[in-house]
């Protein structure tokens, strides 16, 4: 855990900015969850703050693992982290922030259930690309809608809720998205070495960057 949490300090001093997913785009909007999810989200919308970043932070379009990071605002605070990636377990490229699958890569346990969370884009006429402009472009079409879906073990998907991102966020500090600290009583990523090995990896890029900010 020493030496993850090592290397991803450095990273993060080297960049100046996060080890991985280092610009991303901050946007409001609500989470409103279906009936017959497996995992305990929580009943009637809620407010989300949302984060689109690219991985490695690749330039303009260039295809690059695109993170979605929620907050799900509320009791509790539950913040979801998800990847494109293909399949569920590996994050993968994409060109687009509509066409893209997102994952947690790892399942969350629930009353002893491997849970494995997912997201696209509920509209894919329009692709548009995977710079954060392309974002801010879609956005002048209107709402920008993912359908989130569970799946148990290797299972198929099941929806689970529908997230709308209306508007970038104002000016201000963006919240410090850790799916390990922050999520309800019960539901934790899996397995606990694997989330141990990634909250080790959050605090050396806090570090490297010189302080508690926003991941």
């Amino acid at each position: 855990m020493a030496i993850t949490a090592k290397l991803f300090r450095v990273l993060a001093s080297a960049r100046h900015a996060r080890a991985f997913h280092p610009r991303g785009l901050l946007l409001t909007g609500e989470l409103t969850p279906f009936d017959g999810g497996e995992l305990p989200l929580p009943a009637g919308t809620r407010t989300v703050t949302a984060r689109l970043s690219k991985g490695v932070g690749t330039p303009g379009d260039v295809p690059d693992a695109l993170g979605l990071a929620l907050r799900l605002h509320g009791e509790p605070v539950w913040d979801l982290t998800l990847t494109s990636s293909r399949p569920r377990f590996l994050p993968w490229p994409s060109g687009s922030w509509t066409e893209a699958r997102f994952s947690s890569l790892t399942p969350y346990r629930n009353d002893g259930e491997a849970i494995w969370l997912g997201a696209r884009a509920d509209r894919r006429d329009n692709p548009g690309g995977a710079s954060l402009d392309s974002v801010r472009r879609l956005l002048e079409d209107g709402p920008l809608q993912y359908i989130l879906y569970t799946a148990r073990g290797t299972g198929a998907w099941r929806t689970a809720a529908r997230l709308t991102l209306d508007r970038v966020a104002a000016d201000g500090p963006a919240p410090a998205f850790d799916p390990m600290r922050n999520h309800p009583d019960g539901v934790e990523m899996a397995p606990r070495w694997l989330a141990h090995l990634r909250e080790s990896a959050y605090a050396g890029s806090r570090t490297g960057r010189g302080g508690p900010g926003p991941e």
